[in-house]
């Protein structure tokens, strides 16, 4: 099933805030989604925590071999990932309600 939705989530460092916010997302009451994982060549726990996420279903996650430097870099790898009609990009240092993609 193609996802209606691409969820972009763009990670550097945001360790003490990334597994809330992907939970916030796959716990989403809107199942029609995909999520991409982008992370930045963090420095902190970032990629390990990520890494917990890789068998999921609905995940596609991405490791940079170094720090582009740039979020907009980072928005624009997930946007040529991107399979869904839609696209969301979700900061890695927040999270949303589960109603949110209604």
């Amino acid at each position: 099933m193609t996802p209606n939705v691409s969820v972009i989530v763009p990670n550097y460092n945001h360790g003490d805030y990334i597994e809330k916010r992907i939970n916030s997302i796959l716990n989403q009451t809107y199942k029609n989604f995909e999520l991409i994982l982008l992370d930045d060549y963090s420095t902190d726990d970032s990629r390990y925590l990520l890494t917990k996420y890789s068998h999921h279903p609905k995940v596609h996650l991405v490791f940079n071999e170094s720090n582009s430097g740039s979020t907009f870099l980072q928005w624009n790898k997930g946007i040529s990932l991107a399979k869904g009609d839609f696209i969301w990009i979700a900061e890695s240092d927040d999270y949303c309600d589960k109603h949110f993609l209604e």
